[in-house]
C-alpha cells in the first residue's frame, strides 16, 4: 500500500511540474547555456544520443515533420515532430520533437510502463501496444511530446528512428533537412558546441526533465 501511495503521489508532482512548464514560445535567447566539459552538465550515460536544432540555418520548409510522417506513418491526430514559429514575427522557428530526456516524466507517470529508456544510446521508447490512453505522460511532459489520437484511443511519440538507427541511417528527419538545421549524435558531442543552449525563452526549465538536445540561437 505505501508503495502504490508512493507511485502516485511521485505522479501529481510529475503532472503538476508538467502543468506549471507549459509553454509559449517566445524563441527568444535564454543564457542557460550548456557544458559538457563539467560533471554537472554531463549526461550519466556518455553514450546518449540527442538532436542539435540551429535556429539560425532553419527555412520552415517543414521537410523533417514531413519525412517523419511518411517514415513513421503518425496514426490520425498525431505529430512527432513539429516546427513552431515565434509570436514577435515569423523569422523564428523551433524544429522539436521528443526529447529523450535524462528525467523523462512520461516514463515515471506510466501505470502500464509503457516506456523504456534504451541503456544502449538513452532512446526513450514508447509501446503503443500496451497504452491505456490515460494521457498521464501527455500531461507530465513539459514539452507535449506524447501524441494522443481519437482514431486509436493512444498514444504514441517520437523513437527517434532507432530501428533505422540501429542499422547504420540517420533519423528520418535529420537525413531531409535542406539546411542541415537538424542535426543528431552523442549528447557529450553535442555539447561542446560554443554556442549551443540548453533553451530559448518560453521554453520549460531544462532541470525538469534534463532533455537531449541543443539548440544553437539565432543571432
Amino acid at each position: 500500500m505505501d508503495s502504490m501511495k508512493n507511485i502516485i503521489i511521485s505522479r501529481r508532482k510529475v503532472l503538476k511540474a508538467g502543468a506549471v512548464a507549459t509553454f509559449a514560445l517566445a524563441l527568444g535567447i535564454s543564457p542557460t547555456v550548456l557544458n559538457a566539459d563539467t560533471a554537472q552538465d554531463a549526461p550519466k550515460n556518455p553514450d546518449q544520443l540527442g538532436f542539435m536544432y540551429d535556429q539560425e540555418k532553419c527555412i520552415n520548409c517543414k521537410l523533417c515533420a514531413k519525412a517523419c510522417n511518411d517514415t513513421n506513418k503518425w496514426e490520425e491526430g498525431a505529430e512527432w515532430r513539429r516546427v513552431l514559429v515565434g509570436k514577435e514575427d515569423s523569422k523564428n522557428f523551433l524544429s522539436y520533437s521528443c526529447n529523450h530526456c535524462e528525467k523523462p516524466a512520461c516514463a515515471q507517470v506510466c501505470p502500464v510502463k509503457a516506456y523504456r529508456k534504451r541503456e544502449e544510446d538513452g532512446i526513450v521508447v514508447q509501446n503503443p501496444e500496451v497504452c491505456v490512453g490515460c494521457k498521464y505522460c501527455m500531461y507530465a511532459c513539459p514539452y507535449h511530446s506524447p501524441q494522443f489520437s481519437p482514431d486509436t484511443g493512444r498514444i504514441s511519440k517520437c523513437h527517434f528512428c532507432y530501428e533505422r538507427q540501429d542499422q547504420g541511417n540517420k533519423p528520418a528527419c535529420v537525413s531531409v533537412c535542406p539546411t542541415g538545421a537538424l542535426n543528431y549524435g552523442k549528447l557529450t558531442e553535442l555539447r561542446k558546441t560554443s554556442s549551443g543552449v540548453a533553451q530559448l525563452e518560453g521554453l520549460p526549465n531544462p532541470e525538469l526533465t534534463k532533455p537531449s538536445w541543443v539548440i544553437i540561437p539565432k543571432a
